[in-house]
């Protein structure tokens, strides 16, 4: 079965600082997640999704910061850095030619290997852009789209001092922005991950027949309106149990397809009850509709794992949205990550951040 996330619709408000939350800085997006682990991104100044720089840093005291820039180009494709003021340091001398990622045709460049972290840093508080020029190879077949792509940092300050406040280090030695004299020790620990106990994957066969009370309370779940709601799919849960799922084809669109879903015992109507997607804590500024907390767009799932990971998308790409999964513990579906993407700027799902994050363990 083919679809993923919990409907959402987000909004983006003013609001206090909080470990997990994203927000949008000029030309740059940043989130950080429930164990203070953020993500701050650079975009391509035309819109072309062609390139965007990331910084990544984790929440414990003494993390470093990994910046990486990424960009489309075809084999053989080398690439020349530059702030617009040359003379601003931290930026690799020579071309480079990135390493080809393993799930599409993008070029991963880590500049970090080349420089502190804290010397490029430096210079993107004072440069306006950073140009990438793409230098095809000799005799090249298929020549590049795009020779030159620019990278702006306007809002980028913002963003890095944002994620300063959101990880606690202000006024700290280990700010990327907001530095002051007080030693790493100052950072509060990184919190602990919730914890999800999963049982080991379940087996057994529901009832022959579905009863017809089952179904009318699965196709409740879609709506009056979606006549064509029906039964797809039946999974063992352990125990007895079931999970039922539910096509909403018509409250779906062209790129979101709606489920439902139902956990019943013994396939007894009474004891259904509908998987209810919903956050566990406050992401934030973000806010959820409340009334799809019973629908699951494009969700596909494990039963190895008794997971269903959605994926709700903000366009047809699937550039941005919010992908989750959800983990059965025994008795409900738990969120165990969150992903989320707020600007459609071609930035592909491996790489969104993440907003929250649990521990699976088994027993």
């Amino acid at each position: 079965m083919h679809a993923p996330a919990v409907a959402v619709a987000i909004s983006v408000l003013a609001g206090p600082a909080c470990a997990a939350d994203a927000k949008d800085f000029r030309d740059w997006h940043a989130g950080c997640d429930n164990l203070r682990d953020c993500n701050a991104y650079g975009f391509d100044a035309s819109l072309s999704g062609a390139a965007y720089l990331r910084i990544e840093r984790g929440g414990a005291p003494n993390a470093p910061a990994k910046i990486t820039l990424v960009l489309d180009a075809n084999d053989g494709v080398t690439f020349t850095l530059k702030f617009n003021d040359p003379s601003l340091p931290g930026l690799p001398a020579n071309a480079v030619s990135g390493t080809k990622s393993e799930d599409d045709e993008r070029r991963r460049v880590v500049l970090t290997d080349t420089a502190s972290a804290d010397t490029l840093i430096g210079s993107i508080r004072k440069a306006d852009k950073i140009i990438i020029t793409r230098q095809d190879p000799p005799g090249a077949k298929e020549k590049s789209d795009r020779v030159e792509s620019e990278i702006s940092m306007s809002g980028a300050v913002a963003a890095l001092l944002w994620i300063d406040e959101q990880q606690k280090r202000l006024g700290t030695m280990t700010a990327l922005i907001s530095k002051g004299d007080k030693p790493a020790s100052a950072v509060p620990p990184q919190p602990r991950p919730p914890v999800i106990v999963q049982p080991k994957a379940a087996s057994g066969n529901p009832p022959a027949k579905t009863a017809p009370a089952l179904i009318a309370k699965g196709r409740a779940l879609c709506g009056e309106e979606d006549e064509g709601s029906k039964l797809t799919e039946t999974w063992p849960l352990g125990n007895n149990r079931f999970l039922y799922a539910f096509s909403c084809p018509d409250s779906g669109g062209a790129y979101n397809y709606h489920y439902g879903f139902l956990v019943a015992t013994g396939g007894n109507p009474a004891t259904a009850r509908a998987v209810k997607f919903e956050w566990p804590i406050k992401i934030g500024s973000i806010e959820t509709d409340p009334g799809y907390e019973v629908i699951a767009v494009n969700p596909i799932y494990d039963a190895k794992t008794m997971t269903v990971s959605t994926f709700s998308k903000g366009r047809g790409l699937g550039d941005c949205g919010t992908a989750e999964d959800w983990v059965w513990d025994g008795k409900i579906f738990r969120l165990a990550l969150l992903k989320m993407m707020g600007q459609c700027r071609a930035v592909p799902l491996y790489d969104w951040p993440t907003l929250y994050r649990a521990e699976r363990r088994t027993p």
